[in-house]
């Protein structure tokens, strides 16, 4: 049976009007009913796609994006949103072929930015992926990027080192250097990975100081003997006439043999020669400390830090200074630190962001408890860990479980499972917990999360499990309750990740509780994400007007503006949140505040259709007829090559406004030149029956002239009925 062009163009208008008012359902149905004609119509089946998606129909809406992809196969973009709508859908093996497949496509392009943005996502959905990586390195070395390439190699160097595979790990780490030799990371991978700079793994029982002290004997006393140490080469700067191999060697021979003053003296006069190595500026730090010259020792270890290979055992004995003269708040920071700069070792540069904001929160809360109990106890936990045997392995058994906290949303440092009792032990639980809870087994995955808690009370990823076992049980409303007494923990806590990955998750089961995403929004704002609370502020608001409460929705938008012009964003959540106060004004009849707002949004954002729409609405309204016309011009020129979209809107405001002639006489304008003269007619005899029967004589005489012009088949009738507008008979 051949297609009905007719039917096909007559669905596909009223899908693009259903699209543009938002009426997905009967978008969908209009579209499907266009492909029933022409089955294989690209622009169809990309309406159709969109509308399902809107719909939150993303299987049907992702089966349509792959038929594109497949149909176009040289347009990216139906490619993009295949993978966008996988990402969604957290299908995040099939995202990332995605990706590949968009990166490559956009490469053959030569589009290399969308490319590199294409592996960029890829590489964040799969951390541990070596393909984008490789990708991007090249990419950034072809295009003179030197850092970054630099930087991707690192990537691999750390996959390859988690993967056991360090001989390859080395070698990436090596060119990693190669591309960018200040890259400190880099650096002390490699010195990890190879020995050079103290293998801390090799020496178990030392602390980092101690281990770091022997790292330094050991260099120092290799490079005496040494022809190309700095120091013997006549480019090293040192005085003239010193001679530092001999003063090096006694002063390693004192430190060894206990004769600290000896040694002090003599690392003094090498420092004093000109030599700045930090291999001497760390061993006279530490004798210095031993001797408690601690102010003398906290200046060469603050500048000891900066050097990888000491950058741990440096902040360690930083904070063992700064407690010994009792400044607690800067012992903690130091051993914060010294647990953070572990940390990163052990995180890919996706996960690094998250990991220093946790310590940054971590270090404000201890900043606000600061009592010397808290910070004796730290010190012996992170003690106790560091003088362990093996604990660097350590350090990956507790990031695993961290990863898998992580995975349910739950913000965790390294730092709050070692504060932990019996640390292994918790993990363990949970982890058992975990496995059972995936099992279905939720009555002995409960029991073994009370014992955690038993052992750790405070230690809240076992709270947040309890929370997890409840809402597989089906008992949502007590997860709700469990997730927003954490996120209320937290925060006086002054932990702000977490309580926002607490709120969260109370939401995403009752989205529709505005008091606590109004919480939420309060946290945001302290932790400095006002972007991520703007994007709430209009969730909130949208909330209220869905119960009603439009006055409320109106002034939460305002109070987000307000936060956003003290703060100076400028974002799309901006724009959003001044057309959404504009739009309750509206519903509030308040017209002029509505056309305050939207005349500050089109001076803003000139190419802001909506806000023109509106515009042309409200200077309707309040009688400003002229400046309605010129909106309404500069709109509709702007859709001169696209009918549907004058149509749509015509349509759109002639339903809002079926009285105001300037839109209706418009739009039967629009229909007669289409060859629709009937449905132009119809359209303006009703208008001209509404304008009379509300005594606008003058109006309705303009409209019947409009009507004789079209030549209806009456038209004897409308031209009497004219005669008599204009000269009425007397009675």
């Amino acid at each position: 049976m051949p297609a009905n062009k007719t039917a096909f163009n007559d669905a596909l208008k009223k899908a693009s009007n259903a699209a543009w008012d938002q009426r997905w359902d009967t978008a969908i149905k209009e579209y499907r009913r266009a492909l029933h004609e022409f089955p294989d119509d690209t622009s169809a089946h990309s309406g159709l796609a969109l509308a399902l998606q809107e719909s939150n129909k993303l299987d049907e809406s992702l089966a349509e994006y792959k038929f594109l992809a497949k149909m176009q196969s040289n347009d990216p973009v139906p490619l993009a949103r295949v993978a966008i709508l996988l990402e969604k859908m957290n299908r995040k093996g099939d995202a990332v072929a995605a990706y590949m497949q968009l990166a490559e496509l956009y490469q053959q392009q030569k589009q290399m930015n969308k490319a590199v943005e294409a592996w960029r996502k890829a590489t964040t959905l799969d951390p541990d992926l070596t393909e984008p990586h490789e990708k991007l390195a090249a990419a950034f070395t072809e295009a003179g990027h030197e850092g970054p390439a630099a930087r991707e190699w690192l990537a691999l160097a750390k996959i390859a080192q988690r993967g056991g595979d360090f001989p390859r790990a080395t070698q990436c780490a090596e060119r990693a250097l190669a591309l960018e030799p200040d890259n400190t990371q880099a650096r002390f991978l490699l010195n990890e990975l190879t020995g050079r700079g103290a293998s801390l793994a090799a020496q178990a029982g030392a602390s980092p100081v101690e281990l770091a002290r022997r790292s330094a004997l050991s260099r120092l006393a290799s490079s005496v003997l040494d022809d190309k140490t700095p120091w013997r080469r006549g480019d090293s700067g040192g005085r003239a006439g010193v001679d530092v191999d001999s003063l090096l060697a006694r002063a390693i021979d004192a430190q060894e043999n206990g004769q600290s003053r000896e040694a002090i003296e003599l690392y003094e006069q090498i420092l004093a020669a000109g030599v700045s190595r930090p291999e001497v500026q760390f061993n006279l730090a530490i004798l210095y400390q031993n001797t408690l010259r601690h102010d003398d020792a906290i200046a060469l270890l603050n500048q000891t830090a900066r050097a990888p290979q000491f950058a741990v055992a440096s902040h360690f004995a930083l904070g063992q200074s700064y407690r010994a003269q009792n400044k607690v708040d800067m012992a903690l920071d130091h051993y914060l630190q010294a647990m953070k700069i572990v940390d990163l070792t052990t995180v890919n540069r996706s996960q690094a962001d998250q990991v220093i904001r946790l310590y940054e929160s971590l270090s404000d809360s201890y900043h606000v408890i600061g009592d010397d109990a808290t910070a004796q106890k730290y010190r012996a936990t992170l003690l106790d860990f560091l003088n362990s045997k093996g604990w660097q392995d350590k350090v990956r058994e507790v990031r695993e479980h961290i990863a898998t906290v992580a995975m349910g949303g739950t913000p965790l440092s390294m730092q709050e499972v070692f504060e932990t009792p019996e640390t292994q032990r918790v993990i363990e639980l949970l982890r058992t917990s975990d496995e059972l809870l995936r099992a279905g087994k939720l009555y002995a995955a409960g029991e073994l999360v009370y014992q955690s808690i038993e052992i750790a009370p405070n230690y809240l990823p076992a709270h947040a499990q309890l929370a997890e076992i409840a809402l597989a049980s089906g008992r949502t409303s007590q997860a709700i309750d469990k997730y927003a007494t954490l996120a209320e923990t937290a925060e006086v806590r002054r932990d702000l990740p977490k309580a926002i990955s607490f709120y969260k998750h109370a939401l995403k089961l009752a989205p529709e509780d505005v008091t606590r995403r109004s919480k939420l929004i309060n946290v945001l704002v302290q932790s400095g994400d006002l972007p991520e609370a703007l994007n709430e502020f209009e969730t909130v608001g949208k909330g209220l007007e869905a119960a009603g409460e439009i006055q409320k929705a109106a002034d939460k938008y305002n109070e987000g503006l307000m936060l956003a012009a003290r703060a100076g964003v400028v974002s799309d959540t901006v724009t959003n949140l001044q057309r959404n106060l504009g739009a309750a004004y509206m519903k509030l009849y308040e017209y002029d505040k509505a056309l305050i707002v939207f005349q500050e949004l089109e001076r803003a954002a000139p190419d802001d259709e909506l806000a023109r729409y509106y515009l042309i609405e409200l200077y309707l309204r309040t009688g400003q007829t002229a400046a309605g016309e010129r909106e309404l011009d500069t709109l509709l020129e702007r859709y001169a090559d696209a009918p549907q979209h004058v149509e749509a809107v015509l349509t759109s405001l002639a339903e809002a406004s079926p009285d105001e002639p300037v839109i209706v006489r418009r739009l039967a304008q629009h229909y007669a030149a289409r060859g629709e003269t009937t449905k132009a007619i119809q359209l303006l005899d009703d208008l001209g029956e509404r304008l009379l029967n509300q005594d606008r004589k003058a109006e309705a005489i303009n409209v019947i002239q409009d009507i004789i012009v079209l030549k209806p088949p009456r038209v004897d009738d409308y031209r009497r009925l004219l005669l008599e507008l204009r000269e009425p008979v007397e009675a």
